[in-house]
């Protein structure tokens, strides 16, 4: 039971985090938490030490607790590191999908595009999450994908808050999406690297307005 708790309350404020329920620079507490998720204080304080070790609470002595800023550096790193492993991972699973993968990943692809339309950002990230991590598992590498969600969580800040910027559609992410997706499909393996390499580059080329759009949250 304390282990669910314990569970559920990390889960939960690290959701809130990369959503921005709780915005970079907030001062947060146990209590206020508590209070939010009708947890106690004991799995809450716990979950807030593991997020701490994650880089996306920060403690400073006599002042109090606090989100930290996007490490734009770590969001780079973390982005490299996809790129190295991403493009091995689709092809990979172009030799190996089945149709009911294809069927499962095509729904969310389909899903993808109602959250669009009804400007749904949360429910559009976790469903970008989603298409994603559905060719780790279609290779048997969910171990290497719940690591990179580890190492991951300044990107997928960044990700998140690239989707409140108004002057960046999601037509491009959907489009992309649906691209990597014909090309496993179909098996074209010599487009597949070049699509996944550009849709983990575009991070790279919209930072800059996502930066001057919210330069309070970011630091590095």
């Amino acid at each position: 039971m304390l282990d669910n708790m314990r569970s559920d309350a990390y889960n939960e404020i690290k959701y809130r985090i990369i959503h921005f329920d709780y915005i970079p620079g907030q001062k947060i507490s146990e209590k206020m938490i508590s209070q939010e998720l009708n947890l106690g204080r004991t799995p809450v304080r716990e979950a807030i030490i593991r997020i701490e070790r994650e880089g996306l609470i920060e403690v400073i002595p006599q002042s109090g607790t606090y989100i930290t800023k996007i490490d734009m550096a770590d969001a780079k790193n973390a982005r490299f590191v996809r790129s190295c492993i991403e493009p091995k991972i689709m092809v990979d699973a172009a030799v190996n999908i089945s149709d009911d993968d294809i069927s499962a990943i095509q729904k969310n692809l389909d899903q993808q595009q109602q959250t669009a339309l009804k400007n749904e950002p949360d429910n559009f990230f976790d469903l970008d999450q989603e298409f994603h991590h559905a060719f780790y598992k279609v290779v048997d590498k969910d171990t290497v994908w719940n690591w990179l969600q580890i190492n991951n969580t300044q990107l997928n800040r960044f990700r998140r808050l690239r989707l409140k910027e108004t002057e960046l559609d999601w037509d491009t992410l959907t489009n992309q999406h649906q691209a990597i997706f014909n090309a496993v499909n179909n098996k074209d393996i010599d487009d597949l690297s070049f699509l996944v390499t550009q849709h983990l580059h575009l991070m790279l080329l919209e930072k800059q307005k996502v930066v001057d759009a919210y330069p309070d949250y970011f630091k590095n």
